[in-house]
């Protein structure tokens, strides 16, 4: 695959509560792919254990990426607070509940 292709790939999953995707979210973030290898960073609005779904947030990545034989490695980082301020304004524009 192409970087193209998994950028297209990942740009199609949304947060299971919000109704947009993760990369339009800020959540996931730079994203490097060579050979059959992706890495990302997760960056959320708040610390991951205050996050009920973070896991289920990274298992989504997790799981397509592996559907396509490519390995999967991640980070995870506080999102800034500008980057908090546009997530919080795309989260309720956007909330579909779960």
């Amino acid at each position: 695959m192409e970087k193209a292709e998994i950028l297209e790939l990942l740009g199609d999953i949304e947060h299971p509560a919000i109704n947009f995707s993760l990369i339009k979210l800020g959540i996931l973030t730079d994203i490097q792919f060579e050979d059959k290898n992706v890495s990302a960073v997760f960056a959320f609005p708040f610390p991951i254990g205050k996050i009920p779904i973070a896991d289920r947030i990274i298992q989504l990545v997790s799981v397509t990426l592996e559907n396509f034989n490519l390995s999967f490695a991640y980070s995870t980082r506080l999102m800034t607070e500008p980057e908090k301020q546009n997530f919080l304004k795309l989260e309720h524009e956007a909330w579909k509940g779960l």
